[in-house]
């Protein structure tokens, strides 16, 4: 593994770059290679190729990056002072100088001049052949789309940078022509793109650490799915587009085509031993510890994000206690969050997440740490890269982490496309005997009986006469619980499910109602009462949906100055 090891990190280390500043307005990308013109010569081409990867790991660093998750019904935050500037997004309350806010921004839009850098060098290199040259310009079609992808439906209306040059007299382009670049960068990506990647870096043992052919037939099932519903509202033509799609890779998987396959077991998916392995990952960013830690390292940013602060964590996030009293019990629901935790405070012991945050002096519980916790980040780090141990959360972080690790940030699953199938399958008004196979294939894998089609004694969730909204709601559900909790590069964490079916606003009026939440102990039998820590203020406005542009940036750009109500006219 430590061959693997120093391959993926020099594959991911960028040659010619270093990000250090913190705008990428100011950031000079132009000259790294050659001022102008094409490249002359292949490790131009590929010195590019490493630039648009390490700003793709940049952005998938951490939750600054991915920020708008917070807005999701599935994700709360920490209450002290310090993560104000989160809780800003976890409450739909978002100030132009939230620093957060230039975060997610510019390092999306690194990628996308990164790519635009690429795309306008790449033709004709001296020494590439046209598949490398095309494998090239397919890599940063992808990232460029993912980027994009990412950047309107956080944001709504923006400016379309299609060139390294820096402009910023950009006018803003509505939603619509934003979300068309998007389709056309991934069909031209599918094309370009081959099947699988077959000598290293870009295949490591049995996967692909780079996108390939069926990643962006993956990410454009998505994206039509999405254009599908709000705010564009395309309705039956894009969910059916989506399902064509899904149904491409699906097929795929199933016939040998593509390598990707369902885990027997929920909880490998965000495993140590499968970490560099995973058959089920479509497309993943993969970190590495051989050059070290630290914000500017190629390593990720591991179980600190997740660990309580009683166990020595960090935790920026919190996770909703509706959204976990609603999860289905099951193996898929004791990966997600972690059953039990250790709390330094009583003397090391494990409890259950309603009995943590012991405050010592006054003999009572602290509400702080009485709230759900994820354990998707759960990662050791200490000479571990074989896998021979997963993180245990009944043990003190710093015996097990530093912060920093190897884990792979996943942006979608063969899971998740057999959901993005069955939705749209319900969505455009239709059933059919393979939509409903895959939805109770996850769900079987959820409850522990593997991936298979039909329980013992046929006892399947959802049975074989499910309607077509039955089968849409089912699907939609299904892949929330598929993808709670993990937000790192993912291209559809559950806020923006919510996003493209207007439900934010449902949330919104639930959060500000304050339920209480009641369900039983399972060790005592006893019934537990519980409130989110934070509600939301004021009314719902649908110009919520979007966030506003970083201050810093709207000053160099009066195009960026608008409001967010006077997004919802650049949709179309």
């Amino acid at each position: 593994m430590k061959t693997l090891g120093y391959k993926l990190g020099l594959w991911m280390t960028c040659l010619f770059l270093a990000v250090s500043c913190n705008d990428f307005l100011e950031e000079d990308l132009d000259g790294f290679l050659m001022a102008t013109g094409s490249f002359s010569k292949k490790s131009d081409l590929d010195g590019a190729v490493n630039v648009v990867f390490r700003q793709v790991s940049r952005s998938t660093f951490g939750l600054s990056q991915f920020i708008h998750a917070q807005a999701g019904d599935d994700l709360s935050t920490h209450p002290a002072s310090n993560k104000a500037m989160i809780r800003e997004w976890d409450q739909y309350n978002i100030s132009t100088d939230n620093d957060r806010l230039l975060l997610c921004w510019q390092d999306k839009f690194k990628v996308v001049r990164a790519a635009n850098y690429l795309l306008s060098n790449a033709e004709g290199t001296p020494g590439a052949t046209q598949t490398e040259i095309d494998q090239a310009v397919g890599q940063a079609l992808f990232w460029r789309a993912w980027a994009y992808f990412y950047l309107v439906r956080a944001y709504g209306p923006l400016p379309k940078v299609l060139t390294a040059d820096m402009d910023y007299t950009l006018p803003l382009s509505p939603v619509s022509e934003i979300f068309d670049q998007i389709v056309s960068d991934l069909k031209e990506a599918e094309q370009k793109l081959p099947i699988r990647y077959t000598e290293p870096p870009l295949a490591m043992g049995n996967v692909n650490v780079a996108p390939n052919k069926g990643a962006a037939q993956s990410v454009l099932s998505y994206v039509y799915l999405t254009m599908a519903g709000w705010p564009l509202n395309k309705g039956t033509e894009y969910y059916n587009l989506a399902a064509e799609k899904a149904l491409e890779v699906i097929n795929g998987a199933e016939n040998g085509t593509y390598y990707y396959e369902l885990y027997d077991e929920y909880w490998k998916i965000h495993s140590k031993q499968e970490n560099h392995q995973n058959r089920e990952a479509i497309c993943a960013v993969y970190y590495s510890l051989t050059f070290g830690d630290g914000d500017g390292s190629e390593a990720a940013r591991g179980i600190i994000n997740d660990a309580p602060d009683c166990a020595h964590g960090w935790v920026d996030t919190r996770a909703e206690i509706g959204y976990w009293v609603g999860f289905p019990d099951g193996p898929r629901k004791a990966a997600t969050y972690p059953e039990w935790t250790i709390d330094l405070n009583q003397e090391g012991k494990a409890f259950r997440w309603w009995n943590l945050g012991w405050d010592k002096a006054n003999q009572s519980f602290n509400d702080h740490d009485r709230t759900p916790y994820f354990g998707k980040s759960g990662f050791t780090n200490d000479n571990n890269r074989a896998g021979t141990y997963e993180y245990d959360f009944t043990i003190d972080r710093e015996l097990q982490n530093n912060g920093w690790g190897e884990q792979i940030h996943q942006l979608v699953r063969l899971s998740e496309v057999y959901l993005f199938y069955a939705e749209a399958v319900g969505r455009a008004g239709r059933t059919d005997a393979r939509a409903i196979e895959l939805l109770n294939k996850v769900r079987n894998r959820a409850d522990g009986f593997g991936p298979v089609a039909v329980r013992p004694e046929g006892q399947n969730v959802y049975p074989v006469g499910i309607s077509a909204d039955q089968l849409a709601e089912a699907a939609y559900n299904e892949h929330g619980w598929e993808i709670a909790g993990w937000y790192w590069g993912a291209i559809a964490p559950r806020v923006n499910d919510m996003q493209r079916m207007d439900r934010i606003k449902d949330f919104f009026n639930k959060r500000k109602s304050n339920p209480e939440y009641v369900f039983t102990d399972p060790d005592t039998g006893e019934e537990v009462r519980a409130h989110e820590l934070f509600g939301v203020e004021g009314e719902w406005s649908q110009s919520k949906m979007y966030a506003p542009y970083p201050s810093q940036d709207a000053r160099r750009n009066p195009a960026l100055s608008i409001t967010t109500e006077e997004k919802l006219t650049l949709i179309n």
